[in-house]
């Protein structure tokens, strides 16, 4: 061990090298009766408790900002009612549109067509071509028509035949613009159409306007192709109309 590290006192025990300095320090922060502090010892003084006080403010400034930041939640969570007022009218707006969807739900069901006289002409005109086999007006050849053509101006209204919801709005080449409505085991089809008025899943009426006569699609001229399906198989829709 390095003797120079230690002195000695009257004891025999090591004493510190630097045991003056700390009594020097020692003595700058104590207050003596009858000795003049030096201009310097002073000043560390006033330097050191400057610190100290600075520190000090700091971390009291610093616990403050994390009690206002906690405080501001808990009131905010307490007694900020506007907020809370609001997040409660968002969930009763919920509920209500939810009850809405579940009345909806709850409306009286379409009842299953069960008599002939729930079928209407969809247009007033001339049956130009019927159900079955036929020569086709654009092909020349012998085709199988599952439904039968209605003769009409461009633009006259079409109405639905039978009550029900639309089931399909859609336009293809051979079908052109067309609707298809069902209630139960029947379906209706318009086809050709110039306009398509009802929109898909939208409940009808019988007689409500759906759509419009026109040529599109694979057509000879302006005119209404109606079909009635039964099962899944397609009916003579003059049956269905003419009989009481």
């Amino acid at each position: 061990m390095d003797n120079n590290s230690f002195n000695f006192n009257n004891e025999g025990l090591p004493r510190p090298k630097y045991i003056n300095e700390y009594r020097k320090m020692g003595d700058m922060f104590r207050f003596k009766s009858g000795k003049e502090k030096s201009y310097l010892d002073k000043l560390l003084l006033q330097i050191f408790i400057s610190l100290i006080i600075l520190a000090f403010a700091l971390l009291i400034n610093s616990i403050n900002v994390n009690i206002a930041k906690d405080l501001t939640i808990g009131i905010k969570k307490v007694i900020n009612w506007n907020i809370d007022f609001q997040s409660v009218m968002e969930v009763i707006k919920g509920i209500n549109l939810t009850e809405d969807q579940i009345n909806e739900k709850k409306e009286t069901p379409l009842l299953p067509i069960s008599s002939n006289k729930a079928f209407i002409m969809p247009i007033e005109g001339e049956v130009t071509s019927e159900f079955g086999e036929r020569v086709h007006p654009v092909f020349g050849t012998v085709k199988v028509h599952n439904g039968i053509d209605i003769a009409g101006e461009y633009g006259d209204k079409i109405k639905a035949s039978m009550e029900g919801q639309v089931a399909e709005v859609g336009e293809d080449s051979t079908l052109g613009k067309f609707i298809k409505i069902e209630n139960g085991e029947h379906k209706t089809l318009y086809a050709h159409c110039s306009k398509i008025i009802a929109k898909e899943g939208q409940r009808i009426k019988q007689g409500e306007v759906i759509a419009e006569v026109g040529d599109t699609g694979l057509s000879a001229g302006v005119h209404l192709h109606f079909e009635i399906w039964e099962n899944n198989l397609p009916v003579n829709p003059l049956e269905k109309l003419n009989n009481p």
